[in-house]
C-alpha cells in the first residue's frame, strides 16, 4: 500500500546551515531540507513536499522555479545542493486558501500535484500493446509501490534482520505462469506476448524466466525491465530483466528463499548489497556504491531497497519494503 500524500507540517527542528549564514536546516521525518532563515519559525505549521513529486508551475507558490523562456508547465522535485549541503524536496508556507488545514492533512489535491511517474518508451508505431482485460491471468497480482524510508523511518527496528537490494531503474515488469500460458505485465497492465516492446524483449532476451514461472505456477514474478528504458542506462543496448520479488495466493515470499530459487534456474536478481542487522547509517552509505548490473565502470546506483528477512507487514503501508534512493541519484 503506497500512500501519494504531501502533509501539512510543523516546524518543531530549526538547524544553522554550516556554510551560509542566511540559510537553515529543517528535519522533515527522515528528509532535510534547506530554506531561508527568517522563512519559518518553531511551531510554524508549512507543507512539505517530497522528492519525486510533481508540481504546477502555474501555481504562485511554485512559479520561481519555471526558468526563464522555458514553456514546462510541471517540475520534478528531486536534491539541489546549496552552498555544500544537500536539500531534498521543497517546503512552503501554507497558502491562505489552505490556512485552516490541521498537521498531517493530505494537500496534494489541494496544490495540484502529482507524484512522478517515469516515462516508458511503448510498443513502436504506435501498436497497441495491451492484452484485452477479459484475457488477463485470474491471480491476485497488485502494482508494485515502494515508499521512501525516509517518509516511514520506524518501521523497520534497529537490529532487525533485513537483506538490501540494487534498487534498478527501469521498469516495473510482472510475469506469472496460470492455466498453462505465461503472461507477460507492466506495472499495471498485462500486455500481448507477440508485440515487441521493452517488457517483451527482456523476456526474449531471458529464456530462465519462462522455466522458473512454469515451474512455480500462478506465482508473480516481479522484477524490473531495464537498460534502454529509463535515464539510467547501464551500458546496455537491449532490455535486460531483473527479479526483486515474487507473492503466490496473496502473500509475499521471503527474499533469501526465492533468491536461491531464481539462483537454482538462473534467472537475473537485483543484486544483494547486505544481508544481517538492520543498520541505517550502514546502509545508506552502500546506497551510494556502483551499480552491480552496469556494463559501464563507475556508473551510479539509484539505491537500494530493504525488506526483512522474514516477510511482514505494518498497517500503515502493508508489506514492510523500503527504498533509500542514492544521493547521487537525486543530484543527477
Amino acid at each position: 500500500m503506497s500512500e501519494h500524500a504531501v502533509k501539512v507540517i510543523e516546524i518543531t527542528e530549526l538547524h544553522p546551515h554550516a556554510n551560509a549564514d542566511r540559510l537553515c536546516l529543517v528535519p522533515v521525518g527522515g528528509w532535510s531540507c534547506v530554506v531561508g532563515k527568517d522563512q519559518f519559525k518553531l511551531g510554524d505549521r508549512a507543507i512539505y513536499i517530497e522528492p519525486d513529486y510533481v508540481v504546477p508551475l502555474d501555481r504562485p507558490e511554485f512559479a520561481f522555479l519555471r526558468k526563464p523562456d522555458s514553456d514546462k508547465m510541471k517540475h520534478r522535485l528531486k536534491a539541489i545542493r546549496l552552498r555544500g549541503v544537500v536539500s531534498f524536496g521543497l517546503l512552503i508556507a501554507i497558502p491562505e486558501a489552505l490556512a485552516d488545514r490541521a498537521v498531517g492533512d493530505n494537500v496534494i489535491d489541494e496544490l495540484g500535484i502529482e507524484r512522478y511517474e517515469p516515462p516508458v518508451k511503448l510498443a513502436p508505431g504506435g501498436l497497441d500493446d495491451g492484452l484485452p482485460q477479459r484475457e488477463w491471468p485470474q491471480v491476485y497480482s497488485p502494482k508494485f509501490d515502494v515508499e521512501n524510508v525516509q517518509r516511514y523511518e520506524d518501521v523497520l527496528r534497529s537490529g532487525e534482520p533485513v537483506v538490501v537490494t540494487e534498487k534498478v531503474d527501469g521498469a516495473s515488469t510482472r510475469y506469472v505462469w496460470k492455466d498453462g500460458r505465461l503472461y507477460i505485465g507492466s506495472r499495471t497492465r498485462w500486455l500481448k506476448a507477440d508485440v515487441l516492446t521493452h517488457w517483451t524483449r527482456a523476456f526474449l532476451n531471458t529464456p530462465q524466466i519462462a522455466a522458473w514461472c512454469e515451474a512455480h505456477p500462478e506465482t508473480v514474478l516481479y522484477g524490473e525491465t531495464y537498460g534502454p528504458v529509463q535515464s539510467l542506462r547501464y551500458g546496455r543496448q537491449e532490455p535486460a530483466f531483473v527479479a526483486f520479488a515474487a507473492m503466490h495466493s496473496g502473500e509475499w515470499q521471503n527474499l533469501p528463499e526465492l533468491q536461491r530459487s531464481w539462483a537454482e534456474f538462473g534467472v537475473p536478481f537485483c543484486a544483494k548489497v547486505y544481508a544481517g542487522p538492520y543498520d541505517r547509517d550502514l546502509i545508506a552509505r552502500l546506497a551510494e556504491s556502483d551499480s552491480t548490473h552496469s556494463t559501464v565502470p563507475g556508473h551510479m546506483m539509484e539505491g537500494v531497497v530493504i525488506v526483512p528477512a522474514i516477510e511482514r507487514r505494518d498497517e500503515r503501508i502493508g508489506r514492510v519494503c523500503l527504498k533509500l534512493i542514492s544521493i547521487r541519484y537525486w543530484l543527477s
